[in-house]
């Protein structure tokens, strides 16, 4: 029988970016502050000055690596981040919390923050760049 419920791979359960996430320090419980969808600016190039990226991952066992590319509307890679659990536990879901600070924003459009494992695409999220006129 497979240690894994679902394979080998972690699972990405959710994947939140937002302005801020706040945590309990006795149950240790997240709290996401600020979800958004979409950031508006007046003009570009611009600096998006501080998001949180909220991975919760399940399926665990031993340690996984995951990389988080943040990739703008043309596809170029703007942040890789990376991230590990070790010692998971299969049945049980962490999350993984990481501060992005002076995030550089020069297209406008849909970009996307990709969870990977590997080569293993686990999840993400997408978020819209506007610019106000």
């Amino acid at each position: 029988m497979n240690a894994h419920p679902h394979g080998d791979l972690p699972v990405c359960v959710a994947t939140v970016l937002c302005d801020q996430v706040i945590e309990d320090v006795r149950s240790h419980n997240k709290s996401a502050i600020g979800i958004f969808n979409a950031i508006q600016t007046q003009q570009l190039p611009a600096t998006h000055p501080r998001m949180f990226a909220m991975v919760s991952l399940t399926n665990v066992a031993g340690t996984a690596e995951v990389t988080m590319v943040l990739r703008s509307p043309s596809g170029n890679a703007v942040v890789n981040l990376e991230g590990k659990i070790e010692h998971g536990e299969p049945l049980a879901t962490y999350d993984l919390v990481i501060e992005l600070v002076g995030i550089p924003i020069e297209e406008e459009g849909v970009y996307f923050l990709d969870v990977m494992n590997g080569q293993n695409h686990l999840g993400g999220r997408r978020f819209t760049v506007v610019v106000q006129k």
